[in-house]
């Protein structure tokens, strides 16, 4: 099934996106991050949902963390 999320870089700009339930968080970022110039994911950054607020995983499919459509990835900065 498909969904649609919304990611959020550390520079807060917003991406909507549609992604297979069955597909890796990570392939999506490196998918973004090799084709969208402005955005920033860094090796230092970390994935949170939005809706729970639970760290995810890259190895995860949007399934497994259970994300859903309309939910919010952020990409947050490591301190």
């Amino acid at each position: 099934m498909k969904l649609t999320i919304t990611v959020m870089d550390t520079e807060n700009n917003s991406y909507d996106v549609q992604v297979d339930q069955r597909q890796r968080i990570g392939t999506t970022l490196r998918v973004m991050r090799e084709n969208l110039p402005d955005f920033a994911y860094g090796d230092d950054a970390y994935i949170q949902s939005g809706r729970t607020r639970r760290r995810l995983k890259e190895e995860q499919t949007y399934e497994e963390a259970n994300i859903y459509t309309g939910d919010r990835l952020w990409i947050m900065q490591k301190r």
